[in-house]
């Protein structure tokens, strides 16, 4: 599969109080760089949209060298290096204007047939047709997040509201990241993170942040009233 890159500025919009850009943010960059790279994947775009597919994140792992600050342009670049039937693989990356990483990712993606909301295999044929790229040198731990023994809930709950959503019509993959890193310690310095996504949050649903600790990192997990997770992410300093 062909790789994407393209070089932005950052904002105000981009950027917290301390002037460097949000952890949210961070994870929109990365989110189009990957689907601007699917848009020139041809053969790819054309089955998905004859046969009503989707690809639903169902894991991502972020590290963490430096959050660019405002006025910065960087660089932020997606390419896929592994896919079989059911999954996709991919590498995103921010970079700065010198070329030196400050944020790199690996995704994993679940191919989808959006009318019925279920996982789908696509044909072995239009695999073949991309080309992979070498996955970036980086640790890549379990997508699984197990929870700990012991979790709080720690906000109010709320509803999904119109403004949270993407172009499926549920959560956006980084409001997820929005939500969960408001409840980072103020004095928390944010390195790694893995968020598995279990199910998407539709308009209307309740969401309950719960957190606890485990192995000295925080895992936060957002939750329906009947505790079905729907995304549960681990921070380490």
């Amino acid at each position: 599969m062909s790789s994407f890159e393209y070089k932005i500025t950052i904002g105000v919009s981009h950027i917290g109080r301390d002037g460097l850009l949000k952890l949210g943010a961070a994870a929109d960059l990365l989110q189009n760089a990957s689907w601007f790279q699917m848009d020139t994947e041809v053969a790819i775009r054309d089955y998905f949209r004859q046969h009503n597919l989707g690809l639903y994140l169902t894991f991502r792992q972020i590290d963490i060298k430096r959050f660019p600050a405002y006025g910065e342009t960087v660089i932020a670049k997606s390419w896929v290096y592994n896919c079989d039937r059911l999954y996709g693989y991919r590498n995103s990356v921010i970079y700065d204007s010198e070329g030196r990483f400050c944020i790199a990712s690996v995704g994993m993606g679940a191919f989808v047939d959006l009318a019925r909301g279920l996982p789908t295999r696509l044909p072995q044929e239009i695999l073949d047709s991309s080309i992979r790229y070498e996955p970036l040198d980086m640790e890549v731990l379990s997508r699984k997040i197990p929870l700990p023994h012991a979790m709080t809930v720690i906000g109010e709950p709320f509803k999904v509201q119109s403004y949270h959503l993407d172009n499926y019509g549920h959560m956006n993959n980084a409001r997820y990241l929005d939500i969960a890193s408001a409840y980072l310690p103020d004095d928390f310095t944010l390195r790694r993170l893995r968020i598995e996504y279990k199910r998407p949050a539709l308009p209307g649903e309740t969401i309950i942040p719960q957190a606890g600790t485990r192995d000295d990192k925080l895992v936060i997990a957002l939750t329906s009233p009947d505790k079905a997770i729907f995304a549960s992410v681990e921070f380490q300093s």
